[in-house]
């Protein structure tokens, strides 16, 4: 009982630097006018939105194994109806988590699971006449375009919500010129997973140019130094704000999707020390057990703050470290320390007068039988 209560903690205490998509296995579709048969071609495109979404990558539908299933679509489905959307009719689809992963695998493609970073979007319009801080609650329909494309990328964002905190911590000056040291440390109290800034430039007659600059790390990690992945977009404000989130999305999923289909490694056993509570435990527990690359983890070893974790892995070594390493409550221990000590060379047989110090030495200690040495060691940050 005490193991489920304190595992039900350690889930309420889960930081929201990422934040977990509940979209991603569905799609609204406007039904054609004309066709056929409109739900199929609906289905069809409901099912390659769903996919764009699961991978990251837009052009998912031109694998062949994937264009294969798309023609198939029903055989995803898992729930489906009709709706409205601004008076036109909607087919609204569910598409099965399992059988997507299971195509994605055998398709050798990327998947991003649903746990994603949270990014904080600094935007200031400028008018022509004036320059403002797009706010959460703003009007500008820039804020509602943009929360948009990023829901249909899947990609979790937050606007500042503009209160005294907002306003006194950071001015226009500071985003239009992009002083990085005010602006991060203004987004400290939003936990973000990076951060987004946005020059938009107004054009006139519905017409705007985004200039952006993403960080994709977490706002206390960026230095006055820290180069950021920039872009451009242009157009209506809702084409502008598409484009620009295709483009910031295609940049996170690069760095975050993990290849499915090739040559699993088998299992690994990795050490992570400063697990100091049942706490620590249980949320790393769950945290190894939802990664992407990783079937299954056990732990076979616990000692003092120290746990062995049998990792069994769906992916290659390599794939499994480099999701790991997008991890910011987990680090690797680079250290170097080996805990020997290298006692002087002192002949005591010369010196009746000197101690033996060789009663004195720490013995090697000895491990439990069941003891599995581990093939690379973590820290775990609590």
């Amino acid at each position: 009982m005490l193991r489920f209560a304190l595992l039900f903690l350690a889930l309420l205490a889960l930081p929201i630097k990422a934040a977990t998509v509940s979209n991603l296995y569905q799609a609204q579709v406007v039904m054609p006018a004309d066709g056929q048969n409109p739900d199929q071609a609906a289905r069809e495109q409901g099912f390659k939105q769903v996919l764009v979404k699961v991978t990251g990558n837009p052009n998912i539908a031109q694998n062949s194994v994937v264009a294969q299933a798309i023609a198939n679509s029903s055989n995803y489905v898992s729930q489906f109806g009709y709706g409205q959307d601004n008076g036109q009719k909607t087919l609204d689809l569910t598409f099965d988590q399992v059988q997507i992963k299971q195509l994605l695998t055998l398709a050798k493609a990327n998947f991003w699971s649903a746990q994603r970073p949270n990014i904080l979007v600094w935007m200031v319009d400028d008018n022509g006449n004036s320059r403002d801080i797009l706010w959460d609650q703003s009007t500008n329909a820039l804020v509602a375009d943009t929360k948009q494309a990023a829901n249909d990328r899947g990609l979790p964002v937050t606007f500042p919500v503009g209160d005294f905190n907002d306003v006194t911590a950071v001015h226009v000056s500071d985003l239009w010129g992009s002083f990085i040291d005010p602006i991060t440390s203004a987004s400290q109290r939003y936990n973000a997973g990076g951060l987004l800034l946005v020059k938009a430039h107004q054009q006139g007659a519905d017409k705007v140019e985004l200039t952006w600059q993403l960080y994709a790390q977490q706002p206390s990690t960026i230095a006055a130094d820290t180069q950021p992945i920039t872009g451009k977009a242009s157009g209506t404000l809702v084409q502008a704000s598409l484009d620009m989130m295709n483009q910031v999305t295609n940049q996170l999923a690069q760095k975050y999707a993990v290849e499915l289909g090739g040559v699993a490694s088998g299992s690994v056993n990795i050490e992570v020390e400063n697990v100091n509570s049942t706490e620590d435990f249980f949320t790393l527990e769950r945290m190894l057990n939802q990664m992407t690359t990783v079937s299954s983890a056990n732990a076979v070893n616990i000692k003092g703050d120290k746990v062995i974790f049998r990792m069994n892995l769906s992916a290659s070594d390599t794939e499994f470290k480099r999701e790991l390493s997008h991890e910011s409550r987990i680090s690797a221990d680079d250290s170097t320390n080996t805990n020997v000590t290298i006692m002087p060379n002192t002949d005591v047989s010369q010196d009746p007068n000197s101690l033996d110090v060789t009663a004195t030495q720490s013995q090697p200690q000895t491990q439990p039988e069941n003891y599995v040495a581990p093939d690379d060691m973590y820290i775990w940050h609590n």
